[in-house]
């Protein structure tokens, strides 16, 4: 136990002076390489891989002091932008000019270093933002009163970004960013197009939830547009009991679980309680039947259908042996009297396992509408799933076990042995026909709702 502690010590030990020796190496490589850079005037790339060396090795003595040498020069370059642009009178580039340095002054402190950065320039920033956020409220204000909403929106929200708080900008953004989308979606509203009024709605009341009525507005598009849907009884057209019930139950969860917000379904509890008021049983629906139902409920469209085919087979099991070799240890002594152990292989023999299960399943879906009786949608959706097993069985010591090249001598790979070990210790059963129908029924379960989803997103618009 202590010998092997002291290993796993070792080895961490080694791996950590690995590392520890490749970091080095990397750092002192792109110290290197900033050093010719700058030689030949390339500042901004230069600090750039000192900046790498730093993130490889922070306490590197020669890329800190490079950093320190050549971000400061990069740093005055931005700032020389800025005095520039002031001389131009061009205060919107001379506050990207500053905003580029200081963000700059802060990917290198990043690092750990911390460049020079004048106090003076900051209050010059200052005055020129806000002489900036001045002038351009007032053309932010003109953009408003001419109805230009985008234009005015962008400005407020540069103001707001620039001086938070600044004036009344943050409220005449909010505004800027609603009135239009308000205006859009009672267009929607007034044309019967109750998604796109519920996309516009939502916007707005994610933006400003006072803008208005937008919070009604936005449940009003959500009543209006909602659209009902009864399950009906699943009929079952296999020699599989239940599968019929157990793909109704998945396909009520997986359509409750729609991210649609207009569709609503019907449970099977609901529609259970309304056959038992009016004194029916769901296997002796007729279609009329079906219709009357479905309008009780207040559905705009049934669902029913049948599953068509759920059929299982399974492969025989398969075996052949593979020729191997088992690994063992000679006793020898040395010249020197001293004892040794020398690593032999003989040849052995193992088997390999390999079966397979394949399920069909299809469903034959149909929708109809309320309204008319018509049918909206007649679809076959169908899964079809395989399982395979793969395995070794070897009646030895499988961690002395090693595979047979193609020429007949011994892979002692390391690579070649753990894929036996491996092959040795894989799954041995076939999932079970029960396992497979429930996995099949539950992605049967996800294509019917996305074929009830698309119908949707045709429907309300």
């Amino acid at each position: 136990m202590k010998i092997i502690i002291r290993l796993t010590i070792c080895l961490m030990l080694g791996l950590g002076l690995t590392m520890s020796i490749s970091s080095c190496n990397g750092a002192k490589a792109y110290v290197k390489k900033a050093k010719k850079m700058e030689a030949v005037g390339m500042m901004e790339q230069a600090a750039a891989h000192y900046m790498t060396a730093l993130r490889k090795k922070p306490e590197n003595l020669d890329a800190i002091t490079g950093l320190k040498r050549t971000g400061q020069i990069v740093l005055l370059q931005h700032l020389a932008d800025f005095d520039e642009a002031l001389i131009r009178n061009d205060r919107e580039s001379a506050i990207n000019a500053f905003q580029k340095a200081e963000k700059y002054f802060d990917q290198v402190k990043s690092v750990r270093v911390t460049l020079e950065f004048p106090a003076s320039k900051r209050a010059m920033f200052e005055s020129v933002k806000n002489a900036h956020v001045q002038e351009i409220y007032v053309i932010g204000a003109d953009h408003l009163k001419n109805l230009r909403y985008d234009e005015a929106l962008e400005v407020f929200e540069n103001i707001e970004e620039l001086v938070p708080g600044f004036k009344d900008a943050k409220e005449l953004g909010d505004y800027c960013y609603c009135k239009p989308r308000y205006e859009e979606a009672t267009g929607h509203m007034e044309h019967g197009m109750f998604r796109s009024a519920h996309k516009l709605y939502s916007e707005i009341v994610a933006r400003d939830a006072s803008y208005e009525d937008a919070q009604s507005r936005l449940q009003e598009s959500l009543n209006k547009g909602k659209y009902t849907v009864a399950l009906m009884k699943f009929n079952n057209g296999t020699t599989t009991a239940n599968v019929n019930n157990k793909l109704s139950a998945y396909v009520e969860q997986s359509l409750m679980d729609s991210s649609d917000p207009f569709l609503t379904i019907v449970d099977r509890e609901s529609l259970e309680l309304i056959l038992q008021e009016q004194h029916l049983e769901m296997s002796g629906l007729t279609a009329g039947s079906e219709l009357e139902i479905g309008s009780l409920l207040g559905a705009k469209a049934i669902l029913k259908g049948t599953v068509m085919d759920c059929s299982y087979s399974r492969s025989s099991l398969h075996q052949e042996n593979q020729s191997g070799f088992e690994k063992y240890r000679v006793e020898k002594i040395n010249s020197e009297g001293k004892k040794y152990y020398e690593t032999k292989y003989k040849p052995t023999s193992y088997r390999i396992y390999n079966q397979s299960g394949t399920l069909k399943m299809s469903f034959n879906l149909k929708m109809i509408s309320m309204e008319t009786g018509a049918i909206i949608k007649s679809e076959t959706v169908q899964v079809n799933l395989s399982d395979q097993i793969n395995y070794a069985y070897y009646g030895g010591n499988k961690n002395n076990l090693y595979p047979t090249r193609m020429n007949g001598t011994v892979d002692s790979s390391v690579s070649g042995h753990n894929g036996l070990i491996q092959l040795i210790g894989a799954r041995r059963d076939l999932k079970s026909e029960n396992t497979m129908v429930d996995d099949a029924t539950k992605n049967l379960a996800l294509k019917v709702q996305s074929v009830v989803e698309s119908i949707l997103l045709q429907t309300v618009k």
